[in-house]
């Protein structure tokens, strides 16, 4: 069984791998807020204590948080979330649950026995590559601009994969190493390319690259919806060390 120590290391750490526009503490909890773009970057971290702050006081100081940038407030909720009752508390006071997603973790000796089924290439993190990260995303140009302002924030090596097939993109995905950690972001697979090794080349690849730069574990998060996704770093070996939900009002 994890620990709520190891828990709360792993938000820490994960935080720094995708950080927000704008973070103020308050008392034991971390706020973050990036326009109002992506969950992980426009939510509180819940990870210490609110000392002598009453629980229904510390909720309402965050909701004026956000009401103030105009973004729904939301906490990012695990086993470890301070004070324990915090979930029940959002509930009271009509925060919904969903997104739950797993945080699965495995070793790169283990993933590095691993090889691409179709070519992939590593090309560094710049305007270009990230218009290329973001090919046939669906996004809007808030939304990629957006998340172009928080992978520049990243701090760390960060590499990014692209699969191509036929001179097309055919799939891309987000390396990022830290403190001998290899974190792995935005893997997709273009539609029309699917059930052709892609995905899996995509992860093989930026492991082997954050090999190469020391990196010793790695760590992805996956909606607990996404079962294609799930199945595949299954059949890799990948563990769900914890799961998050997130609680929006």
């Amino acid at each position: 069984m994890v620990s709520s120590k190891d828990i709360k290391e792993m938000e820490y750490l994960t935080a720094q791998f995708w950080p927000a526009r704008e973070t103020e503490r308050y008392t034991g909890w971390i706020m973050n807020w990036n326009d109002g773009i992506t969950w992980r970057a426009n939510s509180v971290l819940p990870l210490g204590s609110i000392e002598e702050v009453q629980l229904e006081e510390a909720i309402r100081h965050v909701i004026a948080f956000y009401n103030q940038r105009g973004t729904p407030p939301a906490f990012k909720v695990t086993e470890a979330s301070e004070p324990k009752d915090i979930d029940e508390g959002l509930a009271n006071m009509g925060f919904e649950k969903g997104r739950l997603t797993h945080i699965q973790t495995m070793s790169i000796d283990e993933l590095s026995s691993f090889y691409p089924k179709v070519p992939v290439d590593i090309i560094k993190v710049n305007d270009d590559s990230i218009n290329t990260l973001m090919y046939e995303s669906g996004m809007g140009e808030a939304a990629i601009e957006a998340r172009r302002g928080i992978i520049n924030r990243i701090e760390g090596e960060k590499g990014i994969a692209r699969v191509m097939i036929d001179g097309k993109i055919a799939g891309v995905g987000l390396g990022v190493v830290r403190e001998k950690w290899l974190g792995l972001f935005s893997i997709r697979t273009i539609p029309e390319y699917q059930h052709r090794g892609v995905g899996w080349s995509v992860t093989c690849g930026l492991v082997m690259w954050g090999e190469d730069l020391g990196a010793a574990r790695a760590f992805i998060q996956v909606e607990a919806s996404n079962t294609e996704a799930l199945e595949l770093y299954e059949s890799m070996g990948f563990e769900t060390m914890y799961d998050y939900w997130y609680r929006i009002l």
